[in-house]
């Protein structure tokens, strides 16, 4: 390997923990991950590092998340073995959500938050806790549009995050109108749920909540950061592109929905 896919193997195994499935098992290198189908992050193969041993691994695969009633979904990324991408193609795999990756220095992103924010910050609250409470979790499934029923699983998720966690609230005449999760590891934070009311969006929030959120993740440790961001979300990537982040690589998943269930002899 080298100093790049080094990279790409510690920067994806990093964001891996910051979004733990609710079961997962592994295939070598591979992490199989499942929660009954809710985001492609925690029910999907992360694979990356070298291909399996086992030379059934794609037919063990399948099984796993045929008996789960889930379809087979693979991460694929610039850590993922070569040709891999190419050979799900040919099994009748097809792409899904390409993203990227981008990172930044934490000094960098704060100090140009600092000065790109509105100047009626001192308007705004700012609320933390390190954990999610019932105003948190009511907030971020009315601002992301979830329904009732994702609720079981993020109150899961939230929980499995490792620590140290912090969970952001941005209030505005007690209304919360911003949410955020920083995470640290080591010498990186990674920023989840990033999420502003919809009706108050290109109004300047988005320096003020990543301000926030790269203050705390300062105070716990982190010199750098990371995002996961959808490639066609051109707001958020421009917004994080003037706050000093860069396309490190991108990546994107592979999904079968047509499994077959093995005959057993």
């Amino acid at each position: 390997m080298n100093e790049k896919t080094d990279f790409y193997l510690a920067i994806d195994t990093v964001a891996s923990n910051t979004w733990p499935a609710e079961s997962s098992t592994s295939i070598d290198n591979w992490l199989l991950r499942a929660s009954r189908g809710v985001t492609k992050r925690a029910n999907s193969v992360l694979a990356i590092g070298e291909y399996p041993n086992d030379p059934y691994w794609l037919t063990k695969i399948e099984q796993s998340y045929q008996e789960l009633g889930l379809p087979a979904i693979f991460h694929i990324s610039d850590a993922s073995p070569e040709g891999l991408d190419e050979f799900l193609q040919t099994k009748g795999y097809a792409i899904d959500t390409p993203c990227l990756m981008m990172t930044a220095t934490s000094r960098q992103v704060s100090d140009n938050a600092n000065r790109k924010m509105m100047q009626k910050k001192s308007s705004i609250q700012m609320e933390w806790a390190e954990a999610a409470d019932t105003e948190w979790l009511d907030a971020f499934l009315m601002l992301e549009q979830f329904p009732e029923e994702r609720r079981g699983f993020y109150s899961g998720l939230f929980e499995r995050m490792p620590s140290p966690k912090g969970f952001l609230k941005l209030k505005l005449n007690d209304q919360i109108i911003a949410l955020g999760t920083a995470i640290v590891e080591d010498e990186w934070a990674g920023f989840v749920n990033v999420v502003i009311h919809e009706g108050l969006r290109g109004q300047g929030l988005g320096y003020v909540l990543m301000h926030a959120l790269t203050e705390w993740s300062l105070e716990h440790g982190a010199t750098k950061q990371y995002l996961q961001v959808v490639t066609s979300n051109i707001s958020a990537v421009t917004l994080y592109e003037k706050l000093g982040y860069q396309a490190r690589y991108g990546y994107h998943y592979r999904i079968k929905y047509d499994l077959q269930p093995l005959v057993s002899s």
